[in-house]
């Protein structure tokens, strides 16, 4: 399967909370530094720390570009995450229900045996929208 495909299968997975179809892209030890700087290591850490987030922010990622190499690809990302509950923490601020934070970002999808082995994102831009009026 080509990576761009292996991408676009993982962030449907991923936008449907289908941590199954997702979490089957994630070599066991995977290692995961989001836009944030936080580092998981393995699967299940990943997976835990994305249904964590699901309980207090919806996120929807779009691919908005992707490179591919032999083992590797790079994708611009673009996310936007809506705060399900007041006094959500993100991006440096806090959220009331219904906020968003808007992210630009970078990833790096290394692969081994077919699988991520090494997710590293950084941040290209933010853009916080409290009850629809950009900050």
């Amino acid at each position: 399967m080509p990576l761009a495909t292996m991408l676009d299968d993982y962030v449907a997975a991923f936008n449907r909370g289908d941590d199954d179809g997702y979490g089957r892209c994630y070599a066991p030890d995977v290692v995961l530094r989001n836009g944030g700087g936080t580092v998981l290591h393995g699967r299940e850490a990943v997976l835990a720390y994305y249904r964590h987030i699901r309980g207090t922010l919806h996120r929807v990622l779009r691919i908005r570009g992707v490179v591919e190499g032999e083992a590797a690809l790079a994708a611009a990302l673009a996310s936007v995450f809506t705060a399900l509950a007041d006094g959500i923490d993100l991006a440096g601020t806090t959220l009331g229900k219904g906020d968003q934070v808007e992210i630009e970002s970078i990833a790096l999808y290394e692969l081994r045996d077919g699988l991520f082995a090494r997710i590293e994102a950084t941040t290209l831009t933010r853009r916080i929208i409290r009850q629809g009026v950009a900050e």
